[in-house]
């Protein structure tokens, strides 16, 4: 049986990686067809899963971006797994990045494709915010995955002076972190910015106990 699957982390963990990793594995070597998703509402990319590692960047286009829309998700991918299998190539896997960005009813709409057509889906996000908050679309993976796992290929805090494990998306504007405002702010290239940090190194800088420049 299918299951659906939820694999979290911090920014800048690895889940992209693993994601196109899944996806080449399947499409090049096992020469399978899959999907790969992500919500519309993911702008950073465009329609491009990404992925930068030290020696560049691998991509993929996505097949389609996902719509909030009441039922929209399960209709098209009931569409897409009913096409290719008048092709005689069936759908093996649905990989979906920035899942966290999913609303309540896509996350329902995967269940059923998982239960209704025995379909595995993948679903790569963050957990909480740069609040601290949760998002919508992880915490009704959450509730829903039958399998759940965290990433911590490369989950370091980034201004600790001693290797602890990043569990909070600390935001930066204009280099100074920022504990309140938008939910989303994607990140850019200008006055944007985010870094994995331990609860211990979050805490400090909100209740400014430290300040940043003295760490980095």
């Amino acid at each position: 049986m299918a299951k659906l699957y939820f694999r979290y982390a911090v920014m800048n963990a690895g889940k992209s990686t693993q994601l196109l990793q899944i996806a080449y594995d399947y499409e090049k070597n096992n020469k399978r067809k899959i999907l790969c998703l992500k919500p519309y509402n993911d702008t950073k990319e465009g329609d491009y899963i990404i992925s930068r590692l030290e020696n560049g960047e691998i991509k993929r286009k996505c097949d389609f971006l996902i719509l909030h829309d009441e039922d929209w998700l399960f209709n098209k991918l009931v569409s897409e797994i009913n096409k290719a299998k008048e092709c005689k190539n069936p759908i093996s896997i649905v990989l979906i990045d920035e899942a966290q960005f999913l609303s309540k009813e896509n996350v329902w709409d995967l269940a059923r494709i998982v239960t209704e057509y025995d379909v595995p889906v993948i679903c790569f996000g963050l957990k909480i915010d740069a609040l601290g908050n949760p998002f919508e679309g992880s915490s009704h993976l959450f509730a829903l995955a039958q399998n759940i796992e965290e990433v911590t290929t490369r989950a370091i805090c980034r201004i600790s002076r001693t290797p602890k494990k990043a569990t909070m998306n600390l935001r930066l504007v204009n280099g100074q972190p920022v504990f309140q405002g938008e939910q989303v702010a994607i990140e850019n290239d200008k006055d944007i910015k985010y870094l994995p940090v331990c609860l211990d190194i979050y805490m400090k800088l909100k209740q400014g106990k430290i300040k940043l420049q003295d760490y980095i």
